[in-house]
């Protein structure tokens, strides 16, 4: 696992060439820029991706719109970014902006991981 700042990463989650990176806190104006560092460089070892918004506290539309451009990111890169452990405030700004049809949407990071699997129905 690597931490950064507010965020972990974790690249060896299970036997999937899955990396899953850890939110905590805030995701706003003032820290996206940072968030789309991290996911550039997370984004260069695994194309399958998860994010993990169990510990994410707070999320305005700026870090929402770093999560999209991160998903649009992993898709032309030929993979995925799919989301699990969304507060009920988090996955309340998703519906309102109708973002959750972007995204699958996972109640915990072993079950997004998992998806990943070909050889398992999500």
């Amino acid at each position: 696992m690597t931490p950064v700042r507010n965020y972990l990463i974790d690249t060896s989650f299970s036997s999937l060439p899955v990396a899953v990176l850890f939110l905590n806190g805030r995701l706003d104006a003032s820290n996206c820029s940072e968030v789309h560092s991290v996911f550039s460089e997370l984004l260069r070892q695994s194309t399958s991706i998860v994010l993990d918004c169990t510990e994410l506290e707070f999320l305005d539309s700026s870090g929402l719109g770093a999560i999209v451009s991160s998903l649009r990111k992993a898709i032309e890169a030929g993979g995925d970014l799919r989301l699990s452990g969304l507060s009920n405030n988090v996955a309340l700004l998703f519906e309102l902006t109708k973002a959750q049809r972007l995204f699958s949407i996972y109640n915990d990071s072993t079950a997004a991981v998992a998806s990943f699997n070909p050889l398992k129905p999500e």
